[in-house]
């Protein structure tokens, strides 16, 4: 009987990706196309202050000095359907699950018409990167 149940097992068919279906999250960054020109990438910044409060509530690392304040840029993977809505955000180098969550909420929230339409029937993972600058001095 367990012979019988491996040979039907075998030549049962693996389901496959199916027309529609999210490409795995890529884990090459230099292999992902960057969006040239993203919004995101120009309001970033506006966002330092809310980003620098919830850096220094958590345990969060990242931010490293730069002319005297401190520069956090994080890596952000993007997988867009072919009319350009973002169906996963994944902040690749946030190191703060706070800061993640705002990133996404925000970019979610006023980005959500940003990004490039391509018109293809798969979704594509795309990149850009948003950048924050904050003063921690008195």
């Amino acid at each position: 009987m367990t012979m019988l149940l491996s040979l039907m097992l075998a030549a049962t068919p693996m389901p496959g990706p199916m027309p529609g279906d999210a490409p795995p999250m890529p884990q090459d960054l230099a292999a992902v196309p960057v969006i040239e020109g993203w919004l995101g990438r120009k309001v970033s910044p506006r966002w330092s202050e809310d980003v620098a409060k919830l850096y220094r509530r958590g345990t969060c690392s990242g931010a490293v000095n730069h002319e005297g304040s401190r520069l956090l840029e994080i890596d952000m993977l993007f997988l867009l359907s072919g009319d350009g809505k973002p169906l996963k955000i994944a902040p690749v180098n946030a190191r703060c699950p706070e800061v993640e969550q705002f990133v996404s909420t925000r970019i979610l929230g006023t980005l959500r018409g940003s990004f490039p339409k391509n018109g293809a029937a798969q979704p594509r993972w795309m990149r850009s990167q948003v950048r924050f600058l904050w003063s921690d001095a008195p």
